[in-house]
């Protein structure tokens, strides 16, 4: 799954949010409970997420997530534990016809258990995260206003 967002700020400011991992829920408030750092060094961080779904299941339940920083303002995440195993999601900067475009792509690897939840999260996908990442994309453009 792939996602394009146009970039309506100014990348580093983008790449702050993101790397706020902390305040992450505030921009899923209704699906993501909490991030807290397990470990961080210079090359990645590993996070624990507790997310909540209230889409067929009414279930809350965590994932530990390793976070690589690449020097080229990209990001790569792969979850290491529990129902989404092996996913691997890559935040990356582009140019398309001139402009500049957050690519944000989901090798998304689901459990048995949990399958019946990946056309739900195939058709969600796109108007998910373009809406994440337009508010994410607004906040950083607010805090360059201000700086």
């Amino acid at each position: 799954m792939e996602c394009l967002v146009e970039l309506d700020c100014d990348e580093n400011s983008l790449f702050t949010i993101l790397n706020d991992y902390e305040n992450l829920p505030s921009y899923l408030p209704r699906q993501l409970k909490s991030v807290k750092i397990l470990d961080e060094n210079s090359d990645h961080s590993i996070i624990e997420i507790i997310i909540f779904f209230k889409t067929l299941i009414k279930k809350e339940f965590s994932q530990k997530i390793k976070i690589k920083n690449n020097i080229q303002k990209e990001l790569s995440l792969e979850v290491l534990d529990g129902h989404a195993k092996n996913t691997k999601i890559t935040i990356s900067l582009t140019k398309k016809d001139g402009k500049k475009l957050v690519s944000i792509e989901c090798n998304l690897k689901l459990s048995l258990k949990t399958a019946i939840l990946h056309p739900i999260a195939k058709r969600e996908y796109n108007s998910l995260v373009t809406g994440v990442f337009k508010k994410i994309t607004s906040d950083a453009k607010k805090t360059e206003e201000t700086c």
